[in-house]
C-alpha cells in the first residue's frame, strides 16, 4: 500500500514534469535571493523604578560602528599634518598652528567654470584645443596646488594651458604678456618649462608670484612665525583699543561693517609692521584675499551690496586658515618641481615692455584684452587702497574701454602682435584667447578680427576652436542676439 505521503510526494513530481523551465543567460548574472533569519527580540533588562534605562544597539549601528572604526583607523593625514619620527615611536604633529574646526566644500567659481554650449574647431590641433576649450563637467583641478589661493576675475581654467603645453618638452619657455593671475605660469612650471609672465597690474603680480612661489619648511616656518607675531600684536592693540591711521580710512570705512572694518585695520597694521618683506609681502597677499570677502560686495564683480554675516573675530580666524592653506600648497609644489627656474614677472605696460630676448619664447598663451572685458582698476580698487597701491599707472595704461576706443584698440593690438613676434622662435607658436564683443551696436567676432589683423603684422592662423558662451546679462543678451556670444582659442604661426 502506498501511504499518503507518498502520494503526495507523487502528486508533486508529476506536477512539476509537466510545467517547462528554461534558464536564460541573463539569469546567470542575477544575485541569488537571500534568506533572511528572523532575530529572536532581545529580552528587555530589568532595571525597576529606574528613569534611566539602557539604550537599545541595534545590528544597524553595530555595523556602521565598525566601519566608522575601520575607516578611522585606515584614513590618510590630513593635509596640514605631517608624520614624525621621534626615536622609535611616530606621532602626528600640526605643521602650521591647529588644523581648522570644520572643512568646507568649495564651490566652483563661475569664471572658470561656464557652461558648455555648441562648439566647434578647425585647422591644426582643432580638436585638441577645442577640448582645451570645453570646461570639465567635474573635476577640483582649479584648486590644485595653489590655484584656488586667490580670486582673480575672468582667469583661465587651469585645464586650458595644461592640455596645450604637455605637447612641447620640458625646459621649453612660455610666455604670458597679460597673466593676470598666473595660471598659464603655474602650470607651465607644473610642466618643468620656463615661464615669463607680465601685467600691470600689481594685484596681479602679488597673485602670480605667491601662487608660482614653492618654499621650504625652513621658510614656511618663519611665515607662520611672522603671522603669529601680527596675531598677537592684534590681540594686544585690541585690547587696548589703540587707534590705527590708514590713508583712505573713511572711504574704506563704507564698505565694511564697523566691527570687521577694526579687525582689517588692526590686521592690515600688523602685517605693515612685520621687518622681513618676505614673510610681510605673504601675508599682505593672504590679506588681499579676504579683503572682498568681509566687505558688502555680493562677488567680485557683482554690483550688488549685501552686509556680510561674519561673527566677531572672523578675520582672524580666516587669516589663519589661508595662511595655513597657502603654506601647505606652496609645500605640495615644492615637492612637485624642485628643480624647475622661478618664474620671471614683470610689472609694465606691454607696449612699453623690453620683455624677453629675442626669438627665444617657444609658446605664448594668453587673452589680451579685448573691447568688452573687464575693468581691473574698477574690480580693484577696494584692494589698493587697502594695500596702498597706486593706481595711477593702471588707471592710464590699462588697455579697457576707458582708455581706448575700439579703433584705437585695433592699433594697439596691432602693435602688440609686432612686438609679440620679435620675441617669439621661428617654431614658436601663439595661442590667443578672444571672445566676441559689441561695437556701435554690432556683433564683432575675434576670429574673424584675428583673421583680418593677423597677416599684416606676419602671422597665420593654423587653427582654432570656438565655443559659444552662456550670457548672464539680460541687454549684453539682446545685443548679441541670435549668434550669441562666442569664445575663440586661436592658434598663429609666423
Amino acid at each position: 500500500m502506498i501511504s499518503d505521503f507518498e502520494k503526495k510526494n507523487d502528486g508533486d513530481d508529476s506536477k512539476s514534469n509537466s510545467e517547462n523551465f528554461f534558464l536564460y543567460a541573463a539569469d546567470l548574472s542575477k544575485k541569488p535571493i537571500g534568506v533572511r533569519r528572523k532575530l529572536k527580540a532581545v529580552p528587555e533588562e530589568k532595571t525597576g523604578d529606574s528613569k534611566f534605562k539602557s539604550r537599545k544597539v541595534t545590528s544597524q549601528q553595530n555595523l556602521s560602528a565598525q566601519k566608522s572604526k575601520l575607516k578611522t583607523q585606515n584614513s590618510i593625514p590630513l593635509p596640514w599634518k605631517r608624520q614624525s619620527n621621534v626615536g622609535n615611536t611616530s606621532s602626528e604633529e600640526y605643521t602650521f598652528g591647529p588644523p581648522p574646526k570644520t572643512s568646507k566644500k568649495l564651490k566652483q567659481r563661475r569664471s572658470a567654470s561656464q557652461r558648455n554650449m555648441s562648439s566647434e574647431s578647425f585647422g591644426e590641433h582643432g580638436k585638441l584645443m577645442l577640448e582645451a576649450l570645453r570646461i570639465p563637467e567635474k573635476g577640483r583641478s582649479i584648486y590644485a596646488f595653489t590655484h584656488g589661493f586667490h580670486p582673480y576675475p575672468g582667469r583661465f581654467h587651469p585645464d586650458l594651458p595644461k592640455i596645450l603645453l604637455k605637447q612641447f618638452p620640458a625646459g621649453s619657455k612660455v610666455f604670458d604678456p597679460f597673466m593676470g593671475g598666473g595660471t598659464v605660469l603655474l602650470e607651465g612650471l607644473l610642466w618643468e618649462h620656463q615661464v615669463f609672465g607680465n601685467d600691470l597690474n600689481q594685484i596681479a603680480n602679488m597673485v602670480s608670484r605667491e601662487r608660482c612661489r614653492w618654499i621650504s619648511e625652513k621658510n614656511a616656518g618663519r611665515v607662520w612665525q611672522a603671522f603669529e607675531e601680527v596675531r598677537e600684536r592684534v590681540k594686544t592693540r585690541s585690547f587696548e583699543k589703540r587707534s590705527v591711521q590708514r590713508r583712505n580710512i573713511n572711504w574704506l570705512s563704507k564698505f565694511h561693517p564697523p566691527y570687521l572694518f577694526v579687525e582689517l585695520l588692526h590686521w592690515i597694521d600688523g602685517i605693515e609692521n612685520l621687518r622681513s618683506a618676505n614673510e610681510r609681502n605673504t601675508l599682505r597677499a593672504v590679506f588681499s584675499s579676504l579683503i572682498v570677502k568681509f566687505s558688502n560686495k555680493i562677488s567680485e564683480t557683482s554690483e550688488f551690496t549685501k552686509p556680510p554675516s561674519f561673527p566677531k573675530g572672523a578675520v582672524g580666524k580666516w587669516m589663519e586658515r589661508k595662511t595655513q592653506e597657502l603654506l601647505n600648497n606652496q609645500l605640495e609644489l615644492a615637492k612637485r618641481i624642485p628643480k624647475t627656474i622661478p618664474a620671471v614677472l614683470w610689472n609694465e605696460n606691454i607696449l612699453e615692455l623690453v620683455g624677453p630676448e629675442e626669438n627665444a619664447i617657444d609658446c605664448t598663451i594668453t587673452s589680451p584684452p579685448f573691447p568688452g572685458t573687464y575693468d581691473y582698476l574698477e574690480l580693484h580698487e577696494l584692494r589698493m587702497k587697502w594695500l596702498d597701491i597706486s593706481s595711477g599707472p593702471l588707471s592710464s595704461g590699462e588697455i579697457t574701454n576707458r582708455n581706448y576706443s575700439p579703433r584705437q584698440w585695433k592699433q594697439v593690438f596691432r602693435e602688440f602682435m609686432l612686438k609679440l613676434r620679435r620675441w617669439t622662435a621661428e617654431e614658436g607658436v601663439c595661442y590667443l584667447l578672444l571672445g566676441d564683443w559689441i561695437e556701435n551696436n554690432k556683433r564683432v567676432s575675434g576670429l574673424k578680427f584675428t583673421h583680418k589683423y593677423s597677416d599684416s603684422v606676419g602671422w597665420k592662423v593654423a587653427g582654432s576652436a570656438s565655443v559659444e558662451r552662456e550670457i548672464f546679462d539680460s541687454n549684453l543678451r539682446l545685443a548679441f542676439g541670435e549668434s550669441g556670444k562666442w569664445e575663440h582659442l586661436i592658434l598663429l604661426r609666423q
